[in-house]
């Protein structure tokens, strides 16, 4: 009876965790949907918006669960043009988030949107994302209904290069007292340039003015 009783509770608690889960998951798209109103597309009219969504681990100083949108971005020049998905992730990183998490991946789940249709990343951004987060949840929206996918569903043979180790070979620079002021740096001399003037010779004539 017991044990009966325990699946039961664990049953609902697993349950209650899914649905938490999915609310989570459904306000990030509507994060999304919210910044996708300023996207940049004056060629296409294709608005996306997307929202990343982050984890910081116990030592972050960054609040728990935060979100980073990102619109698309278009350019005359076509091939300038950035994504939303890419938007969002550069906007972590430039944050700082891969400093705050090292040896722990902080990104969760992105969601995209582009209004009443489905929008899935492009293969740009599919390969961009599993530099930083290749199991990445990806969150999107069709028939009106919330879509998750994982990024290896939708990149099964993505790669990535090794990355160099840091070598802790360099000596750390001797730290100099505070009230000690650096040596002021010997500024040279300016140099006047000396001027050669060119003196006639001794046995050559003047030459003679003519009369016009």
């Amino acid at each position: 009876m017991f044990g009966k009783k325990s699946k039961e509770v664990k049953a609902e608690a697993a349950k209650a965790s899914k649905t938490a889960n999915m609310k989570k998951l459904e306000d990030l798209y509507y994060a999304a949907e919210d910044a996708r109103k300023r996207a940049y597309a004056p060629y296409s009219d294709f608005k996306v918006g997307a929202a990343l969504l982050v984890k910081p681990n116990e030592d972050s100083v960054l609040p728990i669960n935060k979100i980073y949108t990102g619109v698309n971005i278009e350019n005359g020049s076509y091939g300038a043009t950035l994504c939303a998905e890419r938007v969002a992730f550069a906007k972590a990183i430039s944050d700082g988030i891969l400093e705050y998490d090292i040896g722990e991946n902080p990104f969760i789940a992105i969601a995209v949107s582009a209004g009443d249709e489905e929008a899935l990343p492009c293969g740009i951004c599919r390969q961009f994302m599993s530099e930083f987060a290749p199991e990445i949840t990806i969150v999107t929206k069709a028939d009106g209904q919330i879509r998750i996918r994982n990024l290896m569903q939708l990149l099964p043979e993505g790669f990535q290069l090794e990355k160099k180790e840091k070598e802790e070979t360099e000596e750390p620079a001797e730290e100099k007292p505070a009230d000690e002021k650096p040596a002021a740096e010997e500024v040279p001399e300016a140099v006047e340039p000396e001027l050669i003037v060119e003196e006639p010779a001794e046995n050559e004539e003047p030459a003679e003015e003519t009369e016009e």
